[in-house]
């Protein structure tokens, strides 16, 4: 009977042991480098507090995953993680996290191009249709994470811009705001499309097109990876007798068109890194309408897109990367100013970006597999002391990539050979990434009409 409470008392023993070692306390969090961010700002990203007791088994995971976070907020070149014994305190730890601040405050030149992309610019190499002047941007005022952007562009197209965003204005901080207003005149504009192709029109005399835009945009963020924006919009867009004579489709058969817009967008992101994600997945969708207008009962356009990414590791330095992207609309009878599909932004079947295809619905598919030649490096550069700019990360990819695409229930046009049907395209390229988000992309492709070519991007692929 002895024995047998002998060996009840070593097991009851041993099992006690073992349940205070499977967790620690996180008795304290010591932030260093933060000379302009508020504590908060940080602490709103952990999924835990001082005192809070954290699972040994998900600690690692958790520390990730908080790392991240902070990351993502983009006000950080680096940020580092490291846990210390805290010696007042049985099975407790210290989080120390060490974060290097980006530079907040940029005047930036700005030069801009007449066309869709860079790529379309270059067939042409007309530094007459430049725009130039520059971008005011406040990244984190007052510690808070407030931005305030003020943008005046003068030259070909012109533009004046002002936008400020309160990403937390409850005490809660679940609920931001953007506010915006800004005014566009352009000397030359997208007339039409013909041979799936966008043909553009210059005013000799004066502006082709003059808009005017103000917007409200409250979004809520619930959990730490998800969003939820509304955007209500006003737009009044001016045109030229001259681009209505040409295009009569161009806007109702109107010059001055006054309108609403709203759209609801919800962000689901779960991305290691949101610049160049190599590891998980995003959601968004997107549901966005076209009207009322003050000048016209025709205008009421509505439609709905899902974009999926899907980011992993397939071993050692081998990565997959999928995008999935659809949109569905209500009408195929859009005035022409307000027309896009692929082609435009970051939808476009690669090796197509000299192409456009005008359709209100589309289906496509992105694929890449990436090689690291050089995995994420620190480096600093030994002429620059300030560690803002001084301490670099830089990265290398070599990527194989297949995209396809497919839109349909378009508006007939008999000079297009891309409407309606399956396109495709493959290609190799190199990606370049560094510090403050910048990506140089270079990929050579073919696509499905035999045509192949060098390409030049400054975003990541997908």
């Amino acid at each position: 009977m002895k024995k047998l409470l002998l060996i009840l008392g070593l097991a009851l023993s041993l099992f006690s042991y073992a349940q205070e070692e499977d967790y620690v306390i996180i008795s304290d969090i010591d932030i260093i480098g933060n000379k302009v961010t508020k504590p908060s700002i940080i602490f709103r990203e952990l999924t835990f507090s001082p005192g809070d007791t954290v699972s040994m088994a998900t600690l690692n995971e958790t520390l990730r995953y908080c790392r991240e976070n902070v990351l993502n907020t983009d006000l950080f070149n680096f940020v580092d993680f490291r846990l210390e014994d805290d010696k007042n305190c049985d099975n407790c730890k210290v989080l120390i996290i060490n974060v290097v601040e980006r530079w907040y405050f940029w005047p930036i030149p700005y030069i801009a191009y007449a066309d869709r992309n860079l790529n379309s610019w270059y067939e042409t190499k007309n530094f007459a249709r430049l725009s130039y002047g520059f971008d005011l941007v406040y990244y984190n005022m007052w510690g808070l994470m407030h931005e305030l952007d003020f943008t005046l562009i003068g030259g070909y197209n012109q533009q004046f811009s002002i936008t400020y965003d309160i990403p937390y204005i409850t005490e809660r901080q679940c609920f931001g705001l953007m506010m915006s207003g800004g005014f566009k005149r352009d000397k030359e504009v997208a007339l039409k499309t013909e041979y799936d192709k966008v043909v553009y029109f210059k005013e000799e005399n004066g502006f082709t097109r003059q808009s005017y835009y103000a917007y409200l945009q409250p979004y809520y963020r619930f959990g730490y990876r998800d969003r939820l924006f509304l955007k209500l919009q006003y737009n009044n867009d001016r045109f030229s007798d001259s681009i209505m004579s040409l295009n009569p489709d161009y806007s109702f058969e109107v010059s001055d068109i006054q309108y609403l817009s709203m759209s609801v967008v919800m962000k689901h992101d779960y991305r290691d890194d949101n610049n160049y994600p190599l590891d998980g997945h995003y959601l968004e969708l997107d549901f966005t309408k076209f009207g009322p207008s003050f000048d016209n009962e025709e205008l009421n356009i509505f439609y709905g897109k899902v974009t999926f990414d899907f980011y992993t590791k397939i071993y050692g330095r081998l990565y997959w990367a999928s995008n999935i992207t659809t949109r569905i609309g209500n009408t195929n009878d859009v005035p022409y100013f307000l027309t896009d599909g692929l082609g435009y932004k970051n939808d476009f079947v690669r090796s197509y970006e000299r192409y456009v295809v005008n359709a209100m619905n589309f289906a496509l598919i992105k694929n890449n597999l990436k090689i690291a030649i050089l995995n994420p490096t620190v480096a600093y550069l030994p002429l620059i002391k300030n560690e803002k700019f001084g301490k670099i990360h830089f990265a290398l990819y070599f990527n194989v990539f297949f995209d396809m695409a497919y839109t349909w229930n378009m508006q007939n046009d008999p000079t297009s050979v891309l409407q309606n049907s399956l396109l495709y395209g493959t290609g190799v390229g190199i990606d370049f990434v560094t510090y403050y988000d910048k990506v140089l992309r270079v990929e050579y492709g073919i696509n499905g009409l035999g045509e192949s070519g060098l390409f030049l991007h400054l975003v990541a692929p997908i």
